[in-house]
């Protein structure tokens, strides 16, 4: 294993007892009507990003709306550029939200992801009560979340609470066990490489052979991996590397694009242990009071 010992009694320990917890302010943005250029050259337009949807969220299938980079849940931003930057960069999945405000005040919520605005998930009678421009804070955490022992291996937009229920534990060689649905080749990977992986999310082009089967039946909120991926920093193919991430947003008609995915570890393949089984998803991780 190049080195690498197992480590004490399997279990896996990170810094998040020392991490900052940051109070973030946003606000629901309104529904924006995306014009996407199909492969065909056909220009369509479908509702998708921004506002409120109602009737999905974590656990339904992501591929089946008819829609363009659908966003479940609400979807929260900053009118100023350098608040809207830090509600993206501070807000970890797994933080609490809390609506402040309206109809729906004091409304929790989970974030489950980031994409152009926050993503973040609500019970659906709250949801049926917001409206585009109403506050939410967030109870930003995790950032600079590391794991101890493993100094290849970054952990980006993840809470301390999500990674403890991600890595649960070790396999008697060292490496560690982090539950997925499946693996995605390198080809997966599109529009969002190079971007910076602490703020934005990576389309998953899903809609070609070998990818297309290994993605069928994909929902909000699973855990895949994918191969030949390095997003310790930016984001880039490099062989022996893995991502792991969940999907957070939906397809797109528009080539290029696909289903969204924010990245959670990236490291050396031989770090991980991928245990493929179909409930790995943030319904099983995450606490989403609603879903009790």
């Amino acid at each position: 294993m190049g080195g690498y010992l197992v480590i004490g009694d399997g279990r896996v320990t990170h810094n998040g007892d020392r991490l900052v917890q940051t109070r973030l302010l946003g606000f629901i943005a309104p529904p924006s009507a995306n014009q996407v250029v199909d492969p065909e050259g056909r220009l369509v337009v479908r509702p998708g990003q921004g506002g409120i949807v109602l009737g999905v969220g974590p656990g339904d299938l992501a591929d089946r709306w008819v829609s363009d980079h659908l966003e479940p849940g609400a979807s929260i931003v900053h009118p100023e550029p350098a608040a809207n930057h830090a509600l993206q960069a501070f807000s970890c999945v797994g933080n609490r939200a809390t609506v402040l405000g309206g109809p729906a005040n004091g409304a929790e919520g989970v974030v489950i992801g980031k994409h152009g605005a926050l993503l973040a998930a609500f019970a659906p009678r709250d949801l049926a009560r917001m409206a585009p421009g109403d506050a939410v804070v967030i109870d930003g955490c995790g950032v600079g979340l590391a794991l101890d022992d493993e100094g290849e291996v970054a952990v980006h937009s993840c809470s301390p609470e999500l990674l403890d229920a991600l890595v649960p534990g070790r396999t008697p060689d060292g490496r560690m066990r982090v539950p997925v649905v499946g693996t995605l080749p390198p080809e997966a990977a599109a529009a969002g490489l190079g971007m910076d992986v602490a703020r934005f999310n990576i389309d998953l082009q899903v809609d070609q052979p070998p990818v297309t089967a290994v993605a069928a039946g994909l929902r909000f909120g699973d855990v895949i991996a994918v191969l030949d991926q390095d997003h310790r920093y930016g984001r880039q193919v490099r062989e022996g590397w893995l991502v792991v991430g969940v999907i957070v947003h939906g397809h797109s008609v528009g080539g290029g694009h696909g289903l969204g995915m924010v990245s959670l570890l990236s490291g050396p393949a031989t770090r991980f242990s991928l245990d493929q089984q179909k409930g790995a998803s943030l319904t099983a991780l995450v606490r989403f009071p609603w879903l009790d």
